[in-house]
């Protein structure tokens, strides 16, 4: 008799203001074919994020990230990508971050809720007021000066376009089709950009695919991760 395949380590990385909460249904839908880690470090620069997090990581992991979470997996990948087995990526925009923007940093500093709602109204599909609700309490539990550091480090952050041909392990790059924040055709890039990459779009669903559609995004990644464990074979 063969042996039971070992669940596979996955690394979860949260989108900007979300904790575990974001990934719960999903890491559930997975059921036993994973070890999940949800690891959050909200330092001002990605860098920092980034030794935090491969210190805190197993040996070889499968890595996730939603948005900030996503910029901070490709940095984590690139710093690291002999640790990686295989990256999902929802959400995240590879390009610099554009000069003369809102400063929602200080927003978040200065006043927290009013930026905790005015978010609630673009990271999920219109019709999706329950997931907006768990956004509030995502929110409110992590805080506006973690979240104003994860803003600064998105802020500062490294283009990472020029660099993405390095990641050749195998990669999901999942888009809500109604994401008000990063727009479908970057996801489109960054999966052409990526040398492995499996493109797909959830139909109405926003920013957050794991919240709004925990299930379906979980089946692809349960895809993705066959995959990975047929070649180690």
């Amino acid at each position: 008799m063969s042996s039971p395949v070992p669940a596979m380590p996955v690394v979860f990385i949260p989108a900007l203001l979300c904790d575990e909460q974001l990934y719960r249904d999903a890491i559930a839908a997975l059921g036993e074919a994973i070890v999940p880690h949800v690891l959050l470090s909200p330092h001002p620069r990605l860098e920092d994020s980034v030794t935090d997090i491969l210190e805190r990581a197993p040996a070889r992991f499968a890595l996730v990230g939603t948005s900030y979470g996503g910029n901070l997996a490709m940095e984590v990948a690139l710093a690291a990508p002999e640790r990686v087995t295989a990256l999902w990526l929802m959400g995240c925009n590879p390009a610099a971050p554009q000069a003369g923007g809102p400063d929602l940093a200080g927003g978040l500093e200065a006043t927290p809720v009013a930026v905790f709602d005015m978010l609630a109204g673009l990271v999920v599909h219109k019709d999706a007021a329950a997931q907006a609700a768990v956004f509030k309490a995502m929110a409110q539990r992590v805080g506006g000066p973690a979240g104003a550091a994860q803003a600064r480090a998105l802020g500062v952050r490294r283009e990472a376009e020029s660099r993405l041909g390095a990641l050749t392990m195998p990669a999901l790059v999942l888009w809500g089709e109604q994401d008000a924040l990063v727009p479908v055709a970057v996801g489109q890039a960054l999966a052409t950009a990526l040398p492995n990459a499996r493109f797909e779009v959830l139909q109405e669903c926003g920013h957050l695919p794991t919240l709004e559609k925990p299930v379906e995004s979980a089946a692809l990644f349960a895809e993705l991760l066959k995959k990975v464990k047929a070649r180690a074979m």
